[in-house]
């Protein structure tokens, strides 16, 4: 069983550590609530070569070791990008707790691999959790945003709510029904669409999730450090 040790900040603005467990993780993909335009974003990816999922939402098992909150990934080659998203994962008592998330992955890898793109990368979680409890009710309210450095300039990059996401109950469903190995997971949600017109390798990101009725964040930023590929 993997621990993460997470700081909550909760909603009277007090602090605690928990223990988080999970002996698996899932990142979600084609998991927008608009599964019309999922399907077009598939057609557009096979055009650049990446085969289509087996299933959509797709759910792709990768190790929870890659978890960390961590202010620099080190990655292999050029063509990696972030993925902005939530991220939940529960305690030993089962109490379940939200943070923003980076699902960063090799882009040049996804041609051979998704799975194998999204697990060759470090995942970079937020500095700080909520517990689901307190947001649940006005969850599709919650705010994504992302922002990378291209040409040594700031560039809004992602932009949405947790609406244009499938909600966490769906999803939960999804992996519990799926389930290869035995399960206490934790979940990345797959994310929401670029502003540019397509990826940016960037130098630095920038993750955002925003509440805007409990008027708090957690925004994260990390920088990306390229190491040569010499395969």
């Amino acid at each position: 069983m993997f621990s993460y040790q997470a700081s909550v900040e909760h909603r009277d603005g007090a602090t605690t550590s928990v223990a988080l467990k999970m002996d698996c993780c899932v990142a979600a993909g084609y998991s927008g609530r608009n599964q019309a335009a999922v399907q077009a974003h598939i057609q557009e990816l096979q055009q650049l070569g990446v085969a289509p999922p087996h299933a959509t939402p797709a759910l792709y098992w990768i190790s929870p070791n890659r978890l960390t909150s961590h202010e620099r990934l080190v990655v292999v080659g050029e063509q990696t990008s972030p993925q902005v998203e939530f991220f939940l994962a529960a305690d030993g008592n089962g109490t379940i707790y939200l943070t923003v998330a980076s699902d960063h992955s090799d882009r040049e890898l996804e041609s051979v691999s998704v799975a194998k793109s999204k697990q060759v990368c470090d995942k970079i979680l937020g500095g700080r959790f909520w517990e689901l409890a307190e947001v649940a009710a006005h969850w599709d309210e919650l705010e994504l945003s992302s922002r990378v450095i291209e040409d040594g300039h700031w560039l809004d990059y992602q932009e949405g709510t947790l609406a244009e996401i499938l909600h966490y109950d769906q999803l939960w469903n999804l992996i519990y029904e799926d389930a290869p190995v035995e399960l206490s997971p934790c979940l990345f949600s797959g994310t929401i669409p670029l502003i540019p017109a397509g990826p940016v390798y960037t130098s630095a990101c920038e993750i955002l999730l925003k509440d805007p009725v409990l008027r708090r964040e957690i925004r994260k930023v990390y920088g990306i450090t390229v190491l040569p590929d010499r395969s």
